[in-house]
């Protein structure tokens, strides 16, 4: 059986309003148009080779931070298409709002990435790797101007329509706290939690004389969507401000932000909390 989820904390609330608020102040500023999707979606790979190899996936978040930096700094107006790290810091150091704070927090791991580069025989302890690898993760979140840039592409669906007991198994495998909900046609119908699951094994026995139990029917129980529903172009303070509500598990893009629309992208408490 899965665990309870914990409530929010105080400070993780305090985060999530102090992180809107950036990103209100930061709207009036120039938008420099990055798509971050493919640098989370590297990074979700980085942290699955983390699993076999700390160190090498703590170095090749580095290198994904690099590029980051350098595009980050040429969208914004530099003229250097082979800017290294340093180069791409002092610009965004000029610049002011969210560009100069990426700048500032991205210094620390100047000198780690320099020696790695020079110094092949040079590897990463693996809780250093791990600090990069999340440091890297926030540092990308902090550039988001709309909600998508937030979100993860890759969303791990389960069948309205799959027996209850598979779709767990396929939460289980992939360590996540909710999967998205989908039709036959791939629209949209909402969120399976891990909390749901805990009511629904309290209940029913969905290995044995329940099996037949659908993710539909799990569900439908418990009487009130778990998700959040955003189109394409809110802003990335939008998603923040609806996970705010204890009962969304996460928000879901969609084109148009409806039900049975295809999910475009997942943004979850967690997505947030690493960029704020």
């Amino acid at each position: 059986m899965i665990n309870q989820p914990s409530q929010r904390t105080g400070t993780d609330q305090s985060r999530q309003r102090k992180g809107a608020q950036r990103w209100r102040q930061a709207s009036g500023q120039p938008r420099h148009g990055l798509d971050l999707t493919g640098y989370l979606d590297e990074l979700a790979d980085v942290r699955t080779e983390a699993r076999e190899n700390l160190p090498a996936a703590g170095e090749r978040a580095l290198k994904v931070l690099d590029r980051f930096l350098a595009n980050l700094a040429n969208a914004l107006g530099m003229d250097d298409d082979r800017a290294n790290m340093g180069d791409s810091i002092r610009d965004l150091e000029r610049r002011s709002g969210v560009a100069r704070d990426i700048a500032v927090q991205a210094e620390k791991f100047r000198d780690t990435r320099n020696a790695l580069a020079h110094n092949p025989d040079i590897t990463l302890r693996p809780e250093a790797a791990a600090r990069i690898i999340d440091g890297v993760e926030s540092l990308i979140r902090m550039a988001a101007e709309e909600a998508r840039d937030l979100s993860r592409s890759r969303v791990v669906s389960a069948s309205d329509s799959e027996p209850l007991a598979d779709a767990r198994d396929r939460l289980l495998e992939h360590r996540y706290d909710q999967l998205v909900v989908v039709d036959a046609r791939g629209g949209l119908v909402d969120l399976l939690t891990d909390r749901d699951i805990v009511v629904i094994e309290s209940r029913h026995d969905i290995d044995g004389a329940d099996a037949g139990l659908t993710v539909a029917e799990a569900i439908r129980e418990r009487g009130y969507l778990a998700v959040a529903l955003l189109p394409a172009a809110c802003s990335a303070a939008d998603a923040i401000d609806a996970l705010r509500d204890e009962r969304v598990g996460a928000v879901v893009i969609t084109e148009h932000g409806k039900l049975g629309q295809r999910p475009l992208g997942i943004v979850t408490r967690k997505d947030v909390l690493r960029a704020v």
